[in-house]
């Protein structure tokens, strides 16, 4: 299992923010022996989406996000064959809420960057303004 991926493509916007390349599912279940199933992921998650994605919520006694491995763009999970499509539909819930928190958290952090630069340019401009004020003395 391979959790140091290739981070998802972020790109900044002219409002400091970044659109964020979200993670989906790109085919069917494919296996080689009926108990191992893979599935093609649109990118490689990265490390902060996949811990999101193992805790995510909704679980029963078989199909956990836990169990789920990666390997850089494939979701692999073992079940047998009557329960595959539960694995797929529990599969796309847990990938768009993830995709949904890692926005989130991505966003979060953009603000508090925005927050801090704002806060230090103003810390500058008073510094400023104060030595402008009392150079002549």
């Amino acid at each position: 299992m391979s959790t140091d991926s290739a981070p998802q493509t972020e790109t900044p916007r002219g409002n400091g923010s970044a659109r964020v390349d979200e993670i989906k599912r790109t085919a069917g279940p494919q296996t080689t022996n009926g108990r191992r199933w893979e599935v093609q992921l649109s990118d490689s998650p990265t490390a902060v989406w996949l811990v999101l994605f193992k805790a995510s919520d909704e679980v029963s006694d078989k199909v956990v996000p836990k169990r789920v491995e990666f390997d850089r763009a494939t979701a692999i999970f073992k079940c047998e064959e009557d329960q595959v499509e539960q694995w797929i539909a529990s599969l796309d819930r847990w990938i768009a809420s993830t995709n949904a928190r890692y926005r989130a958290s991505l966003e979060e952090l953009w603000r508090e960057r925005f927050d801090r630069v704002d806060a230090e340019t103003k810390e500058k401009e008073r510094i400023e303004r104060l030595n402008d004020r009392f150079k002549n003395l």
